[in-house]
């Protein structure tokens, strides 16, 4: 039963603070942050195409290599939070009192990737923001060099969809689940392929998308749960269970 984990807190009427030992009523399990995993589960039409325009050689090809580029590149991820904005009264002498107005939610999610040698993270976010607006012609690659289906250039073309769960460090109990949908990329990130010769380190690149809507239900817990399974139990080697992840039927969801 999850309240398990924090019993000890609910019994401590003490209010010391304190959940060490053993036995169950006296000792809780604090959320250990850091085990986190995303997944993609859609991508923008012909972005594999859309990479090889940018670059004559390109690493990653395909939609499924791309996904889990990604996944396996992710270092962090910063959600969305939200606000709850209010109206206030005064009273006589001054007291005030306050109602709620209206919800202002984050509209954007920040992923970090770590780059690798030949540049595939940049590869494929410079590919995805060139094909929303091209640096030469200000326009959009969808209805030229990209199909973007019968309509061309549509939302439904460019924007991608993703899941993101942390676990326990089990790896596999899913703690916390969100699916994030109408996402695109804020940056194109050449502008971190710095020289310096005083500066000799790793590259780590923080990506901007857009969000429209985040997505917390029971259903976003449920399949992030399977992915989870999935991972935990695949071979070590190759693709980590994609063919498994295909299976789940999720990667069709807008």
């Amino acid at each position: 039963m999850p309240s398990t984990a924090f019993t000890a807190v609910l019994l401590n009427v003490a209010n010391d603070r304190h959940f060490g030992g053993s036995a169950p009523n006296v000792a809780a399990d604090p959320y250990i942050s850091g085990y986190h995993y995303i997944r993609f589960t859609k991508l923008p039409i012909g972005l594999a195409n859309a990479i090889r325009v940018g670059h004559a050689s390109p690493t990653v090809g395909g939609e499924e290599m791309i996904k889990v580029m990604l996944s396996g590149a992710c270092l962090s991820v910063t959600p969305p939070g939200g606000t709850l904005n209010k109206t206030e009264f005064t009273g006589i002498g001054g007291l005030k009192w306050a109602v709620p107005t209206n919800m202002d939610y984050g509209t954007s999610v920040t992923v970090k990737f770590l780059e690798f040698s030949h540049l595939p993270i940049m590869s494929i976010i410079s590919g995805w923001f060139r094909s929303i607006r091209d640096t030469k012609t200000g326009t959009s690659a969808y209805g030229g060099i990209l199909a973007g289906g019968p309509e061309g250039y549509t939302k439904s073309a460019y924007t991608g969809t993703m899941f993101y769960w942390t676990t326990k460090p089990d790896g596999t109990t899913v703690e916390y689940s969100a699916c994030y949908t109408g996402m695109f990329p804020l940056k194109d990130p050449h502008d971190l392929f710095t020289g310096d010769l005083t500066a000799v380190d790793k590259l780590e690149i923080d990506i901007e998308f857009n969000v429209d809507w985040i997505w917390r239900e029971t259903w976003v817990h449920n399949i992030c749960q399977n992915y989870a399974n999935i991972i935990k139990n695949s071979p070590k080697s190759g693709y980590r269970g994609t063919d498994s992840i295909r299976q789940l039927g999720t990667d069709n969801i807008q």
